[in-house]
């Protein structure tokens, strides 16, 4: 088998290419296998490169070295593939992905990385791309998606752009009139959130779905109702530590403003005719609406060999 490094040099708050490139050359050389190091040039390159090594056909490994959003697109570029498994070395902002088997420490030891093995995960067709974790619309979309033009600022890092990019959010109307439906269920109303989730964790440890399974071929819906100023820090602090939702149903004190659902098929229509902001594993941009449907066991996942030891104890047998 072939492993290949596709490392995104600008993602976390270092380059990449600098200081996880020798290691990378060290811990494959050490294990003696066959490897090369691709570096991203542009958005969209990862999944470039995952597709020509797909299209090799021989037996390949794709490790994706960066963020949620480098390994999102080497899931899109190698899941069509029966050769290629995706792995990932996190470095980036979030790492919310490979929170749905452990913390992003236990996937840093390269050694256990190369001598990890896959297992077949879902997937998530999403508004014409890929979404590996959690797709979403409203509120948690609009402050991600007005970060970017604060950092910008002078004296403006990561936590103080959030920090202005939520007061700035606050201050306009809340919420938007949605229809979505949820398989063949129609639900109309005024949300703030509405979120489709294959995985657990999304926007760096916000935990919308503790409940979700990666193999399960079914999406988690959590959708959250408008509701006044005064209420909501309470409620995302439960939504983001995922105390929302307790022993299979919403905990009582939110079941008014909070409702969740699972489907295999979800779609999400603003009523008013406006843009609504999509987040797609992070990726936020403007769209008329936003379409998700589950793809069964899509792609195979590459657990470091302590994780897998876990994971085969606890899970019961899976193929894809």
């Amino acid at each position: 088998m072939k492993h290949v490094f596709i490392v995104n040099p600008v993602s976390g708050k270092a380059d990449a290419s600098l200081y996880l490139v020798p290691r990378l050359i060290d811990a494959a050389a050490g294990a003696g296998v066959d490897y090369a190091v691709e570096l991203t040039q542009h958005a969209g390159h990862a999944a470039e490169i995952a597709r020509q090594y797909g299209d090799d056909g021989g037996p390949v490994r794709l490790y994706a070295c960066g963020g949620d959003g480098t390994l999102n697109e080497v899931f899109t570029g190698a899941y069509p593939y029966k050769n290629a498994e995706v792995a990932s070395v996190p470095c980036g902002s979030g790492n919310d992905f490979v929170r749905n088997f452990g913390a992003a420490e236990d996937f840093l030891s390269l050694a256990d990385n190369i001598a990890g093995t896959a297992v077949p995960v879902d997937l998530v067709a999403a508004n014409g791309g890929i979404s590996a974790a959690i797709c979403s619309v409203g509120l948690d979309s609009e402050v991600a998606y007005s970060i970017p033009k604060y950092r910008r600022l002078p004296l403006c890092g990561g936590q103080m752009a959030y920090n202005i990019s939520i007061v700035e959010r606050l201050l306009q109307p809340m919420g938007h009139r949605l229809r979505i439906t949820v398989d063949d269920d129609v639900l109309e109303g005024d949300y703030l959130i509405a979120t489709v989730c294959n995985g657990v964790a999304y926007g760096g440890g916000f935990r919308a779905a503790p409940m979700a399974d990666l193999q399960d071929g079914v999406l988690d819906v959590i959708m959250v109702k408008k509701m006044s100023r005064m209420r909501i820090a309470g409620v995302l602090s439960k939504y983001k530590n995922g105390l929302h939702y307790q022993n299979g149903r919403v905990v009582p004190e939110l079941s008014d403003v909070l409702e969740y659902r699972r489907a295999q098929k979800v779609l999400i229509e603003p009523m008013d005719g406006k843009a609504v902001i999509t987040n797609i594993d992070g990726e936020c941009t403007p769209a008329d609406s936003l379409s998700a449907q589950v793809l069964p066991l899509a792609a195979r996942f590459v657990l470091p060999a302590p994780l897998y030891a876990q994971f085969e104890d606890r899970a019961p047998a899976v193929t894809a």
